[in-house]
Parts: structure tokens; C-alpha cells; sequence
């Protein structure tokens, strides 16, 4: 079984090329014939001469280059050191998973040291296949062979997961071995930038798994999970795509339950979608709807939550309509009062819109109706969406079918626009307007889609939002702005990004709304404000006015 000292034979012939190299040099003479000066003494000897002479500059030590053949025949070396480790490593974790036995802390050690070992090997292995003077066949290895996937789950995961099995009497090397890795991996996310989105996240689990073990000092717990979230979301920021963030973003989300549905919802519609994200919102859902609570004593994020779990539970449809009006009524009363600021209003909408797509269920109808299409629509697609408009008019309000998916959508549409309604009867409100924005949106790519939006167009509040959108006009609007085929952004800012922007930012559906390049050089979670400036207003109307016209200019 390999051990600690292993590290120190491996960083050796790491070396092994640049002591070659130093070896070629006139050997050291012992002798003690005066005729016999090493070169090296002519150097000390120039050294103390320069000393005597403070102007003049000592001259630059010689260095040599490490070439391709010796990088590749170091991480050749380094690569079959790191595979017997590995080896290692997988047989002992899965030998002691299934054993019942408790080790003893020389077996601790011993396995501690096996798995310290293979991070160094990893460690190792990017530093010589990433090094400036690799060619790009050497710099594809660690891509070609999964590297940074192998070392997170044979070189940390499994093990912490073997630890975090055998607690509590191995919280001493869980908390150890936790604070090895994200070293080691910090290290990584300075020296191997390459990877910098997976070493994110593994500083965010490492975080996370640090947070969970910690059951007694509640401030420990909650600095841990600042941590996590914070890598999380620079991970989200660099990779707004990835479903799996958002779920990780959901479980730090407690105690903030709509926050934590929004993260859910977001993680089934994303670009790269996590499925398994629908099992953690069962979980968080179905305790709440086993609640017998007066419907004057429910808030309106759980009315709101307890409404969708009727929907993707797929409850009886005479419950959905009553959990439904629950929240639509307490929604109502509330409204007024609520704190917007924390973007509840943006975070409420999105979660419609992934319902109308059934949470990211790939045979949902609007799912397949919704194309990916130019935010230019041919000539096709207008005369598409004239035929449906001209139509709408005589399609039943509570058409009914036969597909269970058809209907389920139908129920997620309707719970979407009566939300809008209700949003939309706090006229002259800026509070809204962020999710009167992200609806606006949403509809403009429903309306690039005539398959799409001929299902949902009967539930649209038309007049409503026409209303609400000739509000919205102020004498500093710009007519020529909102009128033009250009997506509206802000010339006289350094960003052109709102925060609702960041909110739905990686949703599928939200590809056809932005420019190319839209996020490029956006400010990350750290360096945005913490409270919005009411200098947004005015941007955020121009954007509501411009997705009006540009509706109207298909509808």
C-alpha cells in the first residue's frame, strides 16, 4: 500500500529532468590541489569582487527550459504512479463501505495518507500537463481522461463519503481530510485555471460537506454555508447554464422556501437540465401539503408552493383549482405588503413559466412546440402567428382534452396569467416591473413560436397588459428606442444587465430573448448591488415598452 513517503518520490522525479540537466555541469572538486579551482569558487570569487563594487549588478543566473519530450516523459511517470493509487484508493473505499467493522486509527491514517496521496499525484499531473511549455496534445490529456471528474469522486467524494459513514468516530479525519482537499483544490483553482468551473464546485461541496457535519455551533454552520454559496454562485456566474448549481443553490436556500422552489424550477428548465432536482421538490413540497391550516393562516409563498405541488404531483384537478385560488387570494391581500426587493415578484414568475413547461419534462407539449428560432421571425412565422391571432377569438377560455399533458399545462398557464393579473392591478407600482418584465419576455418567444403560443394565447391578459403598458410611458421615453428592431440596451451604463436578467439567465427558453454576447463582461453576484438602484426604472420600461411592440409586430 503506498504511503506518505510516496509524495516525496513522486515531487523527486518531478525534478528528475532539471537535476539531469544540472548533473551535465563540471562535478564538484574535493581536492585540495590549489590548481584545481572549481568554477563554482570563480563565481563566490567574482561575487565578493562585485561586493566590493555597489553599482555594478550581479549577472543573471543560467536557466534552462524544460522541453516537450521531458514534460511528456514526466507525466507518463506521474500518470502510472497516479493509477496504481487510484486503484488503491477504489478498492479500499469499496471494501469498507460494506464493512461494519470500526477501524482503528492506524487503518485511519493509513487511509487518510493513501487518498492525500493520490491528490498529490493529481496535483502532480496538472502542473506538468498544464505547464507553459506543453503542446496541446499534453494539455488534452486531463480533459481526455476525465482527470479533474476522477479525482473529485475516487480521490475525495468517495472517501468523504465512507467518513461521513462511519461518523461519529471518524469526525476527526472527515474534518481533516475536508480541510486537506479544499487547500489542495484552491491551490488548483490559482494554478489550473483551465478547470475553473469544476474546481468551483468542489470547493462549494467541500464547503457544503463541512456545513453538514457541523451540528453544534450554529455560527460554524452558517459561516460553512456562506462559503458554499459562494463558490456556488461564482460557479453559477461562469456557468449559468449547469441545472446542477442550481440545485446546490437550493439546498443553501434554507429556510427560504420560495427561494429554494425558484432554484428547483430553474435547475429542470435549464440549458443542461438536473433532473433529479424534481425528487428534492417533492421533498420539499409534500410536507407542506399535508398541513391542515385555515386558508386566512397560509402565506402566500406556501399557497403558492402547495399550488404547484397539485400541479406537478398531479393532483385531482379539483384540488389544483382550490389550493390555486388559495394563493391567488392571499397573493391579493398581500401584495401590497410584501418586500419585493428580495425580487419574490421575479422568483414567483419564473416558477410559472417552468410549470408551462412542465418542469422540464421532455414530453411536455409546449416543450415540444417551443423551437429555439431567430429573435427575427420570417415571413413564415408572422403569417403563423396572424392565423392563430385571428383565431384566438373563438377558442373555448376552458377548452378541455384528453392529453394529461395538454391539460397539465393548461392548468400551469392559467396559474401563470392570473398571477399576472393579479400583478398587474398595482398600477404605477415599479415594484412589478421586474416580473412584469420576465413575463413580457416570456411571451415574445411564446410569439416566435406560433405552435407554442397557440395553446397558451386564450389565457393571455391582452388588455391588461396593453393598459398597463401605456403607464409605463413617461416623457423621458424614448419612442425611437422602444420602436426599434435592436434589443433596447443602455448606452450611458457600463452594464447592460437588470437583475431580473440574472434570474433567468440559463433557462432554456431564455436563449431567444438576449443578444449574442449579452453576459459578456456582466459584474458577478459580488460585485452587483445588494439593493437596486431606482435608476433601473427607466431601462426596465423601455425594455417592458420595446417587448410590446415588438409583439405586436407578429400578433
Amino acid at each position: 500500500m503506498p504511503s506518505q513517503d510516496s509524495v516525496g518520490t513522486q515531487n523527486a522525479s518531478l525534478a528528475t529532468p532539471m537535476q539531469a540537466q544540472v548533473q551535465e555541469q563540471e562535478p564538484l572538486n574535493t581536492s585540495n590541489d590549489p590548481k584545481k579551482i572549481h568554477s563554482g569558487d570563480r563565481v563566490r570569487g567574482e561575487a565578493v569582487t562585485q561586493e566590493a563594487k555597489p553599482h555594478e549588478m550581479f549577472r543573471q543566473p543560467e536557466t534552462h527550459t524544460i522541453t516537450e519530450e521531458q514534460l511528456i516523459s514526466e507525466v507518463r511517470g506521474i500518470y502510472t504512479g497516479l493509477v496504481m493509487v487510484e486503484k488503491k484508493c477504489i478498492e479500499i473505499d469499496r471494501q469498507q463501505a460494506q464493512s461494519k467493522v470500526e477501524l482503528s486509527q492506524a487503518q485511519w491514517q493509513t487511509y487518510v495518507s493513501l487518498h492525500r496521496t493520490l491528490l498529490y499525484e493529481h496535483h502532480d499531473f496538472f502542473l506538468a500537463s498544464q505547464h507553459p511549455s506543453a503542446g496541446p496534445i499534453l494539455r488534452d490529456l486531463a480533459t481526455k481522461y476525465a482527470m479533474p471528474a476522477r479525482m473529485w469522486r475516487y480521490g475525495v467524494h468517495s472517501f468523504l463519503e465512507l467518513l461521513r459513514q462511519k461518523l461519529p468516530g471518524s469526525m476527526e479525519y472527515m474534518l481533516d481530510f475536508v480541510y486537506l482537499s479544499y487547500s489542495m483544490i484552491t491551490l488548483l483553482l490559482e494554478s489550473v485555471p483551465k478547470f475553473r468551473a469544476t474546481w468551483l464546485e468542489c470547493l462549494g461541496d467541500l464547503a457544503r460537506y463541512r456545513m453538514a457535519v457541523e451540528e453544534f455551533d450554529r455560527t460554524d454552520r452558517e459561516l460553512w454555508a456562506g462559503v458554499s454559496r459562494y463558490w456556488y454562485t461564482q460557479d453559477a456566474d461562469q456557468s449559468p447554464e449547469n441545472g446542477r448549481i442550481q440545485h446546490h443553490l437550493a439546498i443553501l436556500a434554507r429556510p427560504d422556501v420560495l427561494r429554494q422552489f425558484f432554484h428547483y424550477t430553474k435547475a429542470l428548465i435549464s440549458v443542461r437540465a438536473f433532473p433529479n432536482a424534481l425528487k428534492s421538490m417533492i421533498q420539499l413540497v409534500t410536507p407542506l401539503m399535508n398541513i391542515n391550516m385555515p386558508v386566512q393562516g397560509v402565506c402566500f409563498v406556501t399557497s403558492f408552493v402547495t399550488a404547484h405541488g397539485a400541479l406537478f404531483m398531479q393532483a385531482p384537478v379539483e384540488e389544483f383549482v382550490s389550493r390555486a385560488n388559495v394563493f391567488l387570494t392571499t397573493l391579493r391581500k398581500e401584495i401590497g405588503r410584501v418586500d419585493w426587493d428580495r425580487q419574490q415578484d421575479v422568483q414567483l414568475m419564473s416558477c410559472n413559466i417552468a410549470a408551462i413547461f412542465q418542469y422540464g419534462n421532455k414530453n411536455a407539449v409546449v416543450e415540444r412546440d417551443f423551437t429555439l428560432k431567430s429573435r427575427n421571425p420570417s415571413a413564415t412565422d408572422r403569417l403563423a402567428a396572424m392565423r392563430w391571432a385571428s383565431s384566438a377569438s373563438n377558442v373555448p377560455i376552458h377548452t378541455t382534452s384528453s392529453d394529461l399533458s395538454s391539460q397539465l399545462a393548461f392548468r400551469a398557464s392559467s396559474l401563470t396569467f392570473h398571477t399576472l393579473i393579479v400583478m398587474l392591478g398595482q398600477i404605477d407600482d415599479p415594484k412589478i416591473y421586474p416580473s412584469l418584465h420576465i413575463s413580457m419576455a416570456f411571451v415574445w418567444c411564446l410569439a416566435l413560436n406560433p405552435a407554442a403560443v397557440k395553446r397558451l394565447e386564450p389565457l393571455v391578459p391582452w388588455s391588461l397588459l396593453a393598459n398597463y403598458l401605456n403607464t409605463l410611458f413617461r416623457p423621458d421615453t424614448i419612442i425611437s428606442k422602444i420602436e426599434a428592431e435592436s434589443f433596447p440596451l443602455l448606452e450611458d451604463s457600463t452594464t447592460h444587465q437588470l437583475p431580473e436578467d440574472f434570474l433567468i439567465r440559463g433557462q432554456a427558453w431564455s436563449r431567444l430573448y438576449y443578444p449574442d454576447n449579452f453576459f459578456d463582461g456582466a459584474p458577478t453576484e459580488d460585485n452587483r448591488p445588494l439593493k437596486e438602484e431606482p435608476s433601473t426604472v427607466i431601462p426596465r420600461s423601455h425594455r417592458c415598452l420595446w417587448l410590446g411592440v415588438r409583439i405586436a409586430t407578429v400578433c
